[in-house]
């Protein structure tokens, strides 16, 4: 997405090249302004610039994180499955894990059962 601010006097410069006929002091505060909104302007154009720049980045940052953050989900699945397997194995410190997963799922098929039982 782009967005450009209209600047009210962006299309001033009629107006500031048409005052040639000033002398003195009015006219060379008239050219110090006329430099500084010249000044002005092209920051405004380099922060404009930069402000896509970083929402295009924004963009591809997020971007990353929602694949990354997928990436860890199926990580944390796959060590979640190898931990089971390896306390289904007999792996010493996880035995006593696997033993509570497989009572958690057997009174989860043991409350199906009497759920179905009603029926």
């Amino acid at each position: 997405m782009h967005y450009f601010f209209e600047i009210p006097f962006i299309n001033a410069n009629f107006v500031l090249n048409s005052w040639t006929d000033m002398t003195g002091p009015e006219a060379e505060e008239f050219i110090l302004l006329k430099s500084k909104i010249g000044d002005l302007l092209n920051n405004y154009k380099l922060a404009l610039s930069d402000l896509y720049k970083v929402r295009s980045e924004n963009q591809l940052l997020k971007n990353r994180l929602g694949t990354n953050e997928g990436e860890l989900v199926e990580l944390k699945r796959e060590i979640e499955k190898v931990r089971l397997s390896g306390a289904i194995l007999g792996d010493g410190d996880n035995s006593q894990e696997a033993k509570k997963r497989i009572n958690d799922l057997v009174r989860e098929i043991d409350n199906c059962i009497a759920l179905l039982n009603n029926i």
